[in-house]
């Protein structure tokens, strides 16, 4: 692939500023990075920042890492570089042959333009987004700023033609909102001409031989060979001049001998220029069609190499590296289908197809999830129905929040027992399982734990005037934990022999978090928090904890929950907008993902790694899938 870059930035000032920068070392391996910020000195701070990511990056390639975690470190680099930065948007990326990578987040926008489609990438979520490109894709960087100005102008400037962009653009790149003449003076904050900037990306294929057609091959007319005829030529000393095969020549040459235009009436002129015009064009169309053939034949064995090496680089890789081994793979299948259009008989090609497919899920990791009921929960009590379940030692816990009916279900025996109702639980709204306790948050009691063995309920934690809205509770290591999305805190309860005598915060003093769309909370040696946008939050010690999502073939989408625990080795995300279950390791590296009705329609999920299980809450049934 070939790529061709345009970029422009609008106005700057020392407190807002915009910049783009292009690093391109060769055809085939580039790296980009847009910026916008509000800060002192920001014009100087943002070019600052762009040069030193540009240096970081180019010294991770020097490793044996991947391109992904390159890519991802040299964010991690720059976000603790810009830490005390008002506010800043950043977008980084990286061209790898035919492979995007972009990790960014704020208010940078991506769009694609593949074919008439425009598409929006998410490259803003902190997460790592890759992908393979096609000739004539177009991909636009563009601030919020100038997106916004653009509005329904926006598809025009996708379409522009690569020359013409940058002429086009700069008059939009610069140009102040329209204001009425007693309009209030404009500060640099409001001002949306500030902070545009916009970069083009266009993907050309391989240089492309210019087409042969029949008449630059024979470098003949009609009416040029009628000229001849007025001029008395004769017939060979025509065809010497013509580039056609010896067979042609030679039978033109022996079905008249010694004919010229001389000697012939003006009928038989007009039948021999007939004769001549349609074997000069038969023998150029003959050399032509061997010549397209030998073409075709040559892209064939080509794109058959390739595919062949993809494919056979993709499964040593499936061990090491999950990620790289996918694109691999999706550039195997991608080679073989371009074959394929040549030639769909071939038995090579038909052979590498079928290892393909039988192999695509090994490497890929991708699986189709097969489900069974594991349990009726409304067998344990009629029309006992819940949103959320936990899991520890074996055990499952479920709430039954429309009578706070508390149930927990040992896993290997598939026995069953209600712990507690609400007479002793209140309004209970969550409830999670640490070992031989229950905890349960409660509306208007507080907290409660319940033993699981001799069901005893005692009061752990009065309902607290300081708390906000609870949106999950967590048990770990005895302690409890409340994930506070309105105060954006988490609240710890430590366990001491005479019970659990106060909250603390969590988070150390000065950690500023947003929770305002947190959906559920899970712990093992970290906390991690995800949100409604598929972004997940990681925490240790009660400090901020780098996390992000590599090696996906599209985004997190509408997620409902996630599992992990000191128990497992993976992170679990329920990614139901997808219709998926996607399987990642702890520092968010992609390892596998299974696909499935159930995963778009269940509220929540457990996974026991020793067992291979994993199981999914839909109403009042628990499902349950084998792990690979």
């Amino acid at each position: 692939m070939n790529y061709k870059f345009a970029k422009l930035v609008g106005l700057n000032t020392d407190i807002e500023a915009a910049q783009i920068t292009i690093s391109t070392n060769d055809p085939q391996n580039s790296f980009l990075g847009v910026i916008e910020l509000t800060c002192d000195d920001a014009f100087v701070r943002g070019r600052q920042a762009l040069s030193e990511l540009v240096d970081s990056y180019l010294e991770e390639r020097i490793d044996s890492k991947t391109e992904g975690e390159r890519l991802k470190d040299s964010f991690t680099a720059l976000l603790d570089k810009l830490k005390d930065v008002k506010s800043f948007s950043v977008v980084i990326s990286s061209l790898q042959g035919k492979v995007l990578y972009i990790i960014g987040q704020g208010n940078i926008d991506c769009f694609l333009r593949r074919v008439d489609k425009i598409s929006t990438l998410d490259s803003t979520s902190g997460q790592l987004v890759s992908g393979f490109l096609q000739e004539r894709d177009r991909i636009f960087f563009s601030t919020r700023n100038l997106t916004k100005y653009l509005g329904d102008d926006l598809k025009i400037t996708l379409e522009l033609p690569f020359l013409r962009w940058e002429e086009e653009m700069e008059a939009k790149i610069n140009a102040r909102e329209d204001l009425a003449e007693d309009s209030p003076e404009v500060t640099e904050e409001q001002d949306t001409s500030l902070r545009r900037a916009g970069l083009i990306i266009d993907v050309e294929g391989d240089e492309i031989l210019e087409d042969i057609t029949p008449a630059k091959e024979m470098n003949l007319r009609a009416e040029e060979i009628e000229n001849k005829f007025a001029y008395k030529v004769k017939i060979g000393d025509i065809f010497r001049k013509i580039q056609i095969n010896k067979v042609t020549y030679y039978f033109i040459r022996n079905i008249l001998p010694g004919s010229s235009l001389r000697e012939a009436s003006g009928k038989a002129r007009l039948v021999l220029a007939s004769i001549l015009i349609m074997v000069v064009i038969a023998g150029a169309g003959l050399k032509f069609k061997s010549f397209k053939d030998q073409e075709r034949m040559s892209n064939f064995v080509n794109f058959m190499q390739q595919a062949e090496v993809d494919f056979k680089e993709a499964q040593n890789l499936k061990t090491l590296n999950a990620e790289e081994a996918a694109l691999k793979l999706s550039s195997a299948k991608e080679m073989l289908e371009k074959a394929l259009k040549i030639n769909s008989k071939d038995i090579r090609a038909q052979e590498l197809k079928k290892q393909i497919d039988e192999e695509s899920g090994n490497i890929s990791q991708k699986f189709d999830g097969n489900f069974s009921e594991f349990l009726d929960l409304s067998l344990i009590k009629k029309g006992f129905k819940s949103q959320n379940i936990s899991l520890s030692a074996g055990k499952i816990l479920s709430l039954n929040t429309e009578d706070s009916t508390v149930v927990v279900i040992d896993i290997s025996k598939k026995s069953q027992k209600i712990l507690s109702g609400r007479e002793k639980l209140g309004e209970a709204k969550f409830a999670s399982i640490n070992g031989s306790s229950a905890f349960v948050y409660s509306a208007d009691k507080g907290i409660i734990r319940i033993d699981t063995g001799s069901q005893e309920a005692s009061s752990a934690a009065k309902a607290d005037k300081d708390w906000g809205k609870i949106s999950d509770i967590v048990g770990f290591g005895g302690n409890i934990y409340l994930l506070d999305k309105e105060k954006n805190q988490i609240w710890k309860y430590m366990a001491v022999a005479s019970g659990y005598p106060g909250k603390r915060n969590y988070l150390n003093e000065g950690v500023k978090v947003d929770f305002s769309s947190a959906a559920r909370m899970q712990i093992e040696s970290s906390i991690y928090v995800l949100k409604t946008g598929g972004e997940i939050l990681r925490f240790t010690k009660g400090e901020p904890d780098h996390f992000s999502i590599g090696g996906l073939d599209r985004g997190i989408k509408d997620p409902k929950s996630i599992f992990t625990s000191s128990d497992t080795e993976n992170l679990y995300i329920l990614d139901s907008g997808n219709s998926r279950l996607v399987v990642l390791s702890k520092t968010g590296e992609y390892k596998a993902q299974y696909s499935g009705d159930k995963f778009g329609s269940a509220t929540d999920l457990v996974a026991d790694e020793i067992g291979k299980k994993v199981y999914l809450l839909e109403g009042s049934r628990i499902w349950q899938m084998d792990l690979k």
